[in-house]
């Protein structure tokens, strides 16, 4: 089986606000370059607009028998007076994108739920940053919400104003629900501690505490979030990673990445 992952893509930060198909096609073509695929895993981080991130799953589903997603964090940001007035809550927007992908055959958004395709046993949740890194390391958590607070989109953008850890708790327990079921698991943000920035704090923002998640029926876990690619050993699981990212700051690499596995 040959399995693509992919993540972040951003897509208005590279094609602007557009629902021009044959404009999102051509972004596909040149940057995500896609070859032939039984399976598509896409991490996360699609887009600010809805509809613009229904036409790219449409359109990559000409190179993917079967699309599989998770949503980000930026899959919830209301970025516009004229998106907050229509949606009035993240929640809102997220369901109209439930609601629109329902028309794309064999695309499956996944909130805890497992897909097996031939034989294997894919569960992917959207999973969330705990703040664990930065209070192992001693910070207090009141000082930890203030920077988040003062520095992340997340606080500003979602509606009405999250609790990252009571959000990554509760992602957190979606998972452990059938992670001993699963063969490749897939998230937004990393189960583990990795270092996307040289800051311990930053670094919370990206991770939650998941090493307990690590049964050994595990083979791979795909994520995004941090915009630096991943292929990685913790334990017996292989992490990947292969975020596109922003245009204006190149950490992340182009093309889908693509594994070839035999069950």
């Amino acid at each position: 089986m040959k399995i693509g992952f992919k993540s972040d893509i951003h897509l208005d930060f590279w094609i602007g606000i557009s629902n021009n198909e044959v404009k999102i096609e051509r972004f596909v073509k040149k940057i995500l370059a896609p070859k032939e695929m039984d399976v598509l895993i896409i991490a996360g981080d699609l887009g600010h607009y809805n509809y613009q991130s229904y036409l790219l799953l449409k359109v990559l589903k000409k190179w993917a028998k079967k699309i599989l997603v998770v949503l980000g964090n930026h899959d919830f940001y209301l970025v516009s007076r004229s998106q907050i007035s229509k949606y009035k809550t993240s929640l809102n927007r997220v369901l109209e994108f439930k609601e629109m992908i329902k028309s794309l055959e064999d695309v499956y958004l996944l909130n805890g739920n497992i897909i097996e395709i031939s034989g294997i046993k894919f569960l992917g949740t959207m999973s969330w940053y705990d703040f664990s890194y930065a209070l192992k390391k001693g910070y207090s958590l009141d000082y930890i919400r203030e920077i988040w607070e003062g520095i992340m989109n997340d606080a500003k953008k979602i509606i009405p104003k999250i609790d990252p850890v009571d959000i990554s708790f509760v992602e957190k327990e979606k998972l452990r629900v059938n992670i001993a079921k699963a063969d490749i698991v897939f998230t937004h943000v990393a189960p583990f501690y990795i270092s996307c920035y040289d800051d311990i704090i930053l670094n919370s923002f990206y991770t939650f505490y998941g090493y307990d998640l690590f049964s050994e029926n595990i083979k791979y876990w795909i994520f995004g979030h941090c915009h630096e690619p991943y292929d990685l050993y913790e334990g017996h699981i292989r992490f990947l990673s292969s975020p596109l990212g922003y245009p204006d700051v190149r950490r992340g690499e182009f093309e889908i990445k693509c594994l070839n596995i035999n069950y």
